[in-house]
C-alpha cells in the first residue's frame, strides 16, 4: 500500500523583474505558537487566520529568494539549515537547478537562525556557499558581535548570538557590511530596523519593475498587515518594529511595488492595499509563464 508524504514538496515560484528572474524558494515551516504575539490574544489571532481562508495552524512559512540576471546569481537569506528540525533549502535549491557553488552573493536581511542557519554545514567552518560574498547591514554585524549584547541576552537567545558569530567567522574576508545603497546592480539595501537593529530589505529596480523583499516585516501576514501594532517575541525592539512596519505598509500601499518576504504565504509574492485606516495583503497567484 502506498504511503503518501505528509509534507509539501519543495516550493518554487518565479517572477520576472526587468532583467532579473526572482525565485521564491520555500525552506520549510516553523510552528510558532500565537502566544508569542503581543497585542492580540491567541484566540483572536486564530480567528484572523481562519477568516483569511488559511488552515487552523500557527505554522509560518520560511522562504529564501534567488535572484538571477546580469551575470550574477544572488541568494537572499540562507534558511534554517536544519536547526530545530527547520529547513530544507539545499533540497529546494536542487529542485531549482541551483548549485550552491554558483551563488555569487548572499544578501542577509538579518541574522536570526532561520535566516543564517543554512549558510554553514554541520561544522561551523563548513560554508554552504563557498564562492559567495556575504553581505549584511553594518548595524546587524555590530549587534550580534557585541559581547555586551550577548551577556545581556536571555539564556534562550544566547545561541542565536553564537550561531551568527560562527557564520560571520566562516565567511571571513568574504563578509561585507553596508549601510545603504547599491549592493549589486539594480539592487538596493533598505534599512528596516526594529525586528533587529540591522534588519534590512532589498529593493530590485529593473526597467519599469520594482520588487521589495522586505525580510521579516511580518511573520503572520494575515494578522500583522491588518494589525501592524501586533509584534512578536523575536523582535529586539518591538516598538521600532511596529513603527517600521507601518511605514513600509504605507509605502507599499502608495507605490504598489511587488512585495516578497521570508514569512509570506507561498507562492511568496504579494501586493499591499490600503483598507480603511489599515491595510490588506493580496497574495499574487502562481502563473504558468514568467511575468
Amino acid at each position: 500500500m502506498t504511503k503518501f508524504a505528509q509534507v509539501q514538496a519543495p516550493g518554487l515560484n518565479r517572477r520576472q523583474i526587468g532583467d532579473y528572474t526572482v525565485t521564491a524558494v520555500v525552506d520549510g515551516i516553523i510552528d510558532v505558537p500565537f502566544e508569542l504575539l503581543t497585542g492580540i490574544k491567541p484566540a483572536e489571532a486564530e480567528e484572523m487566520i481562519l477568516a483569511a481562508g488559511r488552515p487552523r495552524s500557527s505554522a509560518m512559512t520560511v522562504s529564501a529568494y534567488i535572484i538571477e540576471g546580469r551575470g550574477r546569481t544572488i541568494l537572499i537569506d540562507g534558511g534554517a539549515g536544519g536547526i530545530n528540525g527547520w529547513g530544507g533549502l539545499q533540497v529546494a535549491l536542487a529542485a531549482a537547478n541551483i548549485d550552491p557553488r554558483q551563488i555569487d552573493h548572499v544578501l542577509l536581511t538579518h541574522a536570526h537562525p532561520d535566516h543564517v542557519g543554512g549558510l554553514v554545514g554541520a561544522s561551523p567552518s563548513a560554508v554552504q556557499f563557498p564562492n559567495a560574498e556575504l553581505v549584511l547591514h553594518e548595524e546587524e554585524y555590530k549587534f550580534w558581535s557585541d559581547d555586551g549584547n550577548l551577556s545581556r541576552a536571555p539564556e534562550a537567545a544566547q545561541p542565536f548570538f553564537h550561531l551568527a558569530r560562527s557564520v560571520f567567522a566562516a565567511y571571513g574576508n568574504r563578509l561585507r557590511t553596508v549601510t545603504t545603497g547599491d549592493v549589486a546592480p539594480g539592487i538596493d539595501l533598505v534599512h528596516l530596523p526594529g525586528h533587529t537593529p540591522g534588519h534590512s530589505g532589498y529593493r530590485i529596480s529593473s526597467g519599469a519593475e520594482s520588487l521589495l523583499i522586505w525580510g521579516d516585516i511580518v511573520h503572520y501576514p494575515n494578522i500583522q498587515v491588518q494589525r501592524p501594532a501586533v509584534t512578536i517575541a523575536f523582535d529586539v525592539d518591538s516598538a521600532a518594529a511596529s513603527t517600521t512596519r507601518r511605514a513600509v505598509l504605507a509605502m507599499a500601499a502608495a507605490e504598489n511595488p511587488l512585495i516578497a518576504g521570508m514569512h509570506l504565504n507561498f507562492p511568496g509574492f504579494a501586493r499591499v492595499r490600503a483598507s480603511g485606516d489599515s491595510y490588506a495583503i493580496f497574495d499574487e497567484p502562481w502563473c504558468p509563464i514568467l511575468i
